[in-house]
């Protein structure tokens, strides 16, 4: 009879975060060129209620030359496009993660879950006592519906991606249907619009007085306010934009696009000219109906407003992303896109600092400046912030391996604190 010899079990590395080595240094350019549209768009709400803007609510709107320049740019080529950007960063990036720890865990879902749920938190402590105007709290409640896509085929992914856009639009239509052949409907529909819109000049009204001169207090009351009005009224609303969204992200980790690069060549180039062609000529339609949209909310004008956002500014969102992973090929446009691969590398951390340096120079216990800065000035605002990110990441990522929240993020993740400093700073 013949020894039988027992092999032991090898057991599987331990779960931990990407290296240094192993990033996709054109997934951080775009980060860090996201970080710079989102800051652009989110100037709007850090100085001033929208209204002042946009004339959403009957509030009159800036109307120097410069600053009407300054607000139709920031509409056209920044809104919406760059938190399209991010959305899908997301997405791949949250399959990387359960690729990684597929490989190294045996519980890679619930290790998927714990970051979420530290992200989470993240976003609340954000939303409550920084910045009402917080997305990380959507990103982590919708990236709990991940798991269920993990597994399906890439084209499975595009249509699911697909077809909530479209199943929203088709809503949007049969509703507007709905309320022209019956006018009770439409009557009581405009009627709860009127109370609405009273509602939010009443919110201006408190915001500009709070956030431009109240006391701690009161900041902090309207903020909470403020937070728990937008997730009453946007945050179920905006899982048909921000999750096909990820679903594309998804879809790109498993096609391995930006791992891929040169495979993927002839793909990327078609999706740029495309992206361009769709993103330029439904933005230019969203862009000229969005005054009629707020003036007939109930409209057709409302539907095309709608349908023109949702595949406009994504759209424009894939020809920078495109743009910028062509670009990334060229030796010469390599070292142009470092400044921004310093950002994205600590995306998260950038993302927090905004709203940390915005709301003191906004908010009262700052410099108090809410309502009181126009677009033009708030553009400039935002270029020079995020230049004083790309120096101060610079500097940072010199000595240290992660950004702080990133840290932080991961240390808590995997359970164990992470070496910050690089080795050589050791």
């Amino acid at each position: 009879m013949s020894e039988q010899t027992n092999t032991p079990e090898i057991p599987k590395p331990k779960a931990e975060p990407v290296l240094l080595q192993e990033r996709v240094h054109s997934i951080d350019a775009i980060r860090g060129f996201a970080l710079l549209g989102i800051l652009i768009v989110n100037m709007i709400a850090f100085s001033g209620p929208p209204g002042l803007y946009f004339s959403l609510v009957g509030v009159g709107a800036w109307t120097s030359i410069w600053d009407t320049v300054a607000s139709n740019f920031t509409m056209f080529f920044a809104q919406g496009k760059f938190y399209s950007i991010f959305a899908f960063l997301f997405g791949l990036g949250f399959f990387v993660f359960y690729e990684r720890a597929k490989e190294k865990t045996g519980k890679p879902i619930l290790l998927f879950y714990k970051r979420l749920l530290i992200l989470l938190l993240i976003g609340l402590i954000h939303a409550f006592f920084i910045w009402s105007g917080d997305i990380l709290v959507t990103y982590a409640l919708f990236g709990f519906l991940l798991p269920l896509f993990f597994k399906r085929n890439p084209k499975t992914l595009l249509k699911w991606a697909g077809g909530i856009v479209v199943s929203l639009v088709i809503l949007t239509l049969l509703s507007v249907m709905i309320l022209t052949t019956d006018k009770n409907i439409l009557a009581s529909m405009m009627s709860d619009h009127q109370v609405f819109l009273a509602d939010v000049k009443m919110r201006i009204a408190n915001s500009v007085q709070a956030y431009g001169s109240g006391t701690l207090a009161e900041i902090q009351a309207q903020r909470i306010s403020d937070t728990l009005f937008m997730y009453q009224h946007v945050l179920l609303s905006s899982i048909f934009i921000i999750f096909p969204l990820f679903l594309l992200g998804l879809y790109a980790g498993k096609k391995g696009f930006f791992q891929n690069i040169v495979e993927n060549s002839s793909t990327i180039k078609k999706m740029q000219i495309w992206g361009l062609a769709v993103g330029l000529i439904l933005s230019t339609v969203k862009f000229m109906v969005i005054d009629l949209a707020i003036a007939e909310p109930f409209s057709f004008y409302a539907a095309i407003h709608l349908a023109s956002m949702a595949f406009g500014d994504l759209g424009l969102a894939i020809f920078f992303m495109a743009t910028i992973v062509r670009l990334y090929q060229n030796k010469n446009w390599t070292k142009r896109f470092v400044p921004l691969a310093y950002t994205g590398r600590m995306a998260l951390s950038n993302y927090l600092l905004q709203s940390i340096v915005c709301t003191f120079i906004f908010y009262n216990f700052g410099l108090g400046l809410f309502g009181q800065v126009g677009p033009a000035i708030g553009l400039a605002l935002a270029i020079v912030i995020f230049a004083g990110q790309v120096y101060v990441s610079k500097l940072w990522l010199q000595r240290y391996q992660y950004g702080p929240v990133e840290w932080l993020w991961k240390s808590l993740t995997y359970g164990k604190f992470f070496r910050m400093k690089l080795p050589n700073e050791a």
